[in-house]
């Protein structure tokens, strides 16, 4: 492993240090306020990540990763982390009272400057990942076929999760009959949709290091 190779990893992992400081605070389960500084660790590495790929970008990825699969990569750490502020959301819903029936309460915007942030973030990384490979060929044969083959695979886990749901639904009705209010079923639908991309993004992975394997 390169240094520059080190470098990738650390900033990722710091990034993932501080996502799980803003998943355990403020009120999270250490019971200290750890939100901000986990905010501040996150998106700083993810700053200086864009940074960094944008001065080694070829030298950041290993020599055989193919334009989709460095996306593919991508994609899956900020859908990990948009998963993990859909998560800390739904912790702090129960703890709103008749709030959390409302659209715009203070999870709900939380979650959404959160998500936007890292959608942002996504963004940007994925065009300095993009301007480093211009001469490369962005889908060819085999990555249509693992493209196809990670949609399948996505659709599948949405149809399981679907099913499961209904047949909670019809032989568990008073369990789960308090949720069935709109705004738990709306973010239920958004939990579904990031399942199935982050799915999609984790198989394409899977395939090609099987295959550089």
């Amino acid at each position: 492993m390169t240094s520059i190779h080190r470098r990738s990893w650390l900033l990722g992992s710091l990034a993932a240090l501080g996502a799980a400081g803003m998943f355990l605070g403020p009120d999270g389960w250490l019971g200290i306020d750890i939100g901000p500084v986990g905010a501040a660790v996150l998106y700083a590495a993810l700053w200086l990540l864009v940074i960094h790929l944008w001065k080694h970008g070829e030298a950041a990825f290993p020599a055989d990763a193919p334009v989709a699969e460095r996306q593919a990569w991508v994609a899956v750490a900020f859908i990990s982390l948009i998963t993990l502020h859909w998560l800390n959301f739904l912790m702090l819903l129960p703890g709103l009272g008749a709030a959390a029936d409302q659209i715009s309460n203070p999870a709900s915007r939380r979650f959404a400057i959160n998500a936007a942030m890292s959608i942002f973030a996504w963004i940007m990384v994925s065009g300095v990942v993009r301007s480093g490979n211009r001469d490369a060929v962005d889908l060819d044969e085999r990555d249509l076929r693992i493209q196809h083959a990670a949609n399948r695979a996505g659709s599948g886990l949405m149809a399981v999760l679907i099913i499961g749901l209904i047949s909670a639904l019809a032989t568990l009705p008073g369990l789960f009959s308090p949720w069935l209010r709109p705004l738990s079923v709306a973010n239920g639908l958004v939990g579904l949709l990031i399942a199935k991309t982050l799915t999609e993004c984790a198989y394409i992975v899977v395939r090609y290091r099987r295959a550089h394997a």
